[in-house]
């Protein structure tokens, strides 16, 4: 991944690994938050990207229901699998 925890005075930050200067949070965190933070940045990046992607087989693109519940079930911490299988029980 892209992304690394590292430790600095007081926790952690996550920082991006070609610039490991710029990191994510002005404080510093705990280990678990760091760790939280991380995962959510690599969703939000790499995810959305197969999201956009995949919202043009639907009608509606992203604003569809099958979207929303699609990125609901993945900030839950499902794979994009699961959260399609989960996404197309639900409709």
């Amino acid at each position: 991944m892209p992304y690394t925890i590292r430790p600095v005075v007081g926790g952690y930050k996550v920082a991006k690994s070609s610039n490991p200067k710029k990191t994510f949070s002005k404080k510093p965190l705990t280990k678990a938050t760091a760790i939280r933070q991380k995962k959510a940045i690599e969703i939000s990046e790499n995810m959305m990207l197969r999201l956009r992607k995949h919202a043009k087989l639907h009608k509606g693109g992203m604003s569809s229901k099958h979207m929303k519940n699609m990125k609901r079930f993945i900030k839950m911490g499902d794979s994009f699998s699961k959260a399609h299988s989960k996404a197309l029980k639900s409709a």
